[in-house]
């Protein structure tokens, strides 16, 4: 059959096919990386939910100021001389013999009682010499030790002091209605020091009091049964455990429908382990349902938790011209992670992370028709369907004090062929066996009235890989939590940059000093790279071939109530690298809005 210049080709010819199938292909790479996405937490730019929550999950609140010592520190006893009564006693000391002591060094004992050698002392003198010896335990935070002179005969002119060294024998708890005591016990055991030490229980009783679902600790040091013995005494005032929040934002992709409910419900404190379990449940017009669900146990005192999770999104492409064809997709993710801090103080926390995963994702094209089939949607994806099977180690590092919060994080991804992960032949084409690094570093300032109570909010990230990538590996660049002003998911790579910072200016306050509304201008920028076939899909499909995308922009955001208990925020961005918009929708006007409230 001939065709002459102006007539359309047959539905059924070679080209349509091949050209359908390129268009189809695209969308569906764009909405892969979007439906990960779906789950993510807000500071994850990479359209991937293969990690646990970020550092700075909690959007860059203001951070909040360390609690007030909980335990009184003892006043030192006044250094005044005491009078000489009746009776008082008169020997001569040579030598002056410690013992009990393991809190310090012989020198540093011999500096202590050196005054007292090679002299007579009187009774006044050697009450001075206890209380010297006491007060070196009290000043170093040793509360409950000090020193004794027994009765004796001072023979050879030496005479014995005994230390006491205190010791905690029993921590008891009360007031918390969720917590477990015995979870609280084992907490502020590891700031137990023999001998009682100030410092080490102080800051485990601090830690404990940061804790969000904790509302207040306070301590008290009573005396024990025996000379030395300490009983520490500790009320809780727990928070209710119980959360759900409901948000609606437009930051899906419009090909299944920009605009996005969805509600969650927390219990942070299941078993009254510390462990909380996260549901939430969503939907668009073209995705639905939209299913996370994850839960964590700590089962140490040392913070290690192991945390499983599962996520479930099935879509539709629902924008012109994809609708009639009835695209449908369904992808999963099973993963778990085991967390440990190795470092932890009231400012600082270093943590390690290794975390395993399994994500299956298959399309089919006239879903729900007699002709319903799969079909390969992006590069190396078979009979319609991807699986990866990835072990991922990660480090972290956060930086908290009263108006600085800093977070690292460094993550190596390796894929594996097992658990029938997808495996292709030819290197050039993404399968399941990869290794990438992504790195981010996020961070917020808050500025004193000088500076008009300013925030300033930066972040950046960058991801290596040598090997072509499926979408659920790729960063997806766009969108509001990458580069505002553009369409969710506008481009995937393999490899990118992406950098943001967005000052923001509170206009009017809360009686409590808390922003109510805040005016937010902000610079985005954001560069890609593919390789392998990826990289030629891009050069030769209708892809845009943008590699660089940057904007600028302002925001409002309001307080709608105070605490956060109801957060609206709009954004709009101005393109600096213009990409021909894609139907009309509020994205493709650079608009990016989103309220969240909580519940209770």
């Amino acid at each position: 059959m001939t065709l002459r210049a102006g007539d359309p080709a047959p539905a059924c010819s070679p080209r349509f096919v091949r050209q359908l199938f390129l268009d189809i292909g695209l969308a569906m790479a764009m909405v892969l990386a979007s439906t990960v996405a779906l789950a993510q937490t807000t500071i994850d730019p990479t359209g991937r939910s293969s990690e646990p929550p970020g550092p700075l999950k909690e959007e860059f609140q203001r951070p909040k100021p360390p609690p007030s010592p909980v335990l009184p520190i003892v006043p030192l006893p006044p250094e005044t001389e005491m009078p000489t009564q009746p009776g008082t006693v008169r020997v001569f000391v040579r030598d002056v013999r410690v013992i009990g002591n393991t809190a310090f060094s012989d020198q540093e004992i011999a500096e202590v009682t050196a005054p007292f050698k090679n002299r007579t002392l009187m009774t006044e003198d050697l009450e001075r010499l206890r209380l010297a010896l006491t007060l070196l335990y009290i000043n170093k935070g040793y509360l409950t030790s000090g020193a004794i002179i027994p009765d004796q005969d001072v023979t050879s002119e030496v005479i014995t002091v005994q230390i006491i060294e205190g010791k905690l024998t029993r921590i008891d708890v009360e007031g918390n209605r969720w917590f477990r005591s015995s979870y609280l016990r084992n907490r502020l055991a590891l700031g137990i020091r023999t001998p009682v030490t100030l410092g080490p229980l102080q800051e485990q009783l601090q830690l404990l009091q940061q804790d969000r679902r904790i509302e207040r600790v306070n301590a008290e040091l009573r005396p024990g049964d025996q000379r030395g013995d300490s009983l520490l005494n500790v009320r809780v005032a727990d928070r209710n455990p119980f959360h759900a929040t409901m948000e609606v934002n437009n930051y899906l992709t419009p090909l299944v429908g920009e605009i996005r409910g969805v509600g969650t419900l927390v219990h942070d404190n299941l078993t009254g382990h510390g462990d909380p379990l996260r549901l939430s449940y969503g939907q668009s017009s073209g995705a639905f349902p939209i299913v996370d669900a994850s839960y964590a146990l700590p089962f140490n005192q040392y913070g290690t938790t192991f945390s499983p999770y599962y996520r479930r999104v099935g879509f539709k492409l629902i924008e012109p011209p994809f609708t009639p064809l009835n695209i449908k997709t369904n992808s999963e993710i099973i993963g778990m992670s085991l967390r440990h801090p190795i470092y932890k103080t009231m400012t600082d926390e270093v943590a390690l992370s290794i975390i395993g995963e399994h994500l299956f994702t298959q399309s089919f094209l006239f879903n729900g028709t007699p002709d319903e089939m799969t079909f390969n949607s992006f590069p190396g994806f078979q009979n319609g369907a991807a699986t990866v099977s990835a072990l991922r180690f990660a480090q972290d590092w956060t930086h908290r004090t009263l108006d600085t919060v800093l977070a690292v994080r460094s993550r190596f991804s390796v894929g594996l062929n097992v658990l029938g992960a997808t495996i292709n032949a030819n290197p050039n084409t993404p399968d399941g066996q990869f290794f990438s690094w992504l790195g981010q570093a996020q961070g917020i300032k808050q500025f004193g009235e000088n500076l008009l109570g300013m925030q300033l909010l930066g972040h950046m990230d960058l991801q290596f890989t040598n090997s072509p990538l499926f979408p659920v590996e790729q960063v997806a660049l766009g969108g509001r939590y990458t580069v505002r002003g553009y369409r969710e998911v506008t481009i995937l790579r393999d490899n990118s940059f992406i950098a943001s910072v967005e000052p923001r200016v509170p206009l009017v306050r809360w009686a409590n000093g808390q922003p109510m509304f805040q005016f937010a201008p902000f610079v985005d920028v954001a560069h890609g790279w593919n390789i392998g076939d990826n990289h030629q899909t891009v050069i030769n499909s209708l892809a845009n071939p943008v590699n660089t995308l940057a904007s600028v922009g302002a925001g409002l955001r309001w307080n709608i109530l105070p605490d956060d208990k109801a957060v609206f925020e709009v954004y709009w961005g101005q393109q600096l690298n213009h990409v021909p918009s894609i139907g009309n929708n509020l994205q493709s006007h650079g608009v990016h809005l989103g309220i969240v409230v909580n519940l209770f």
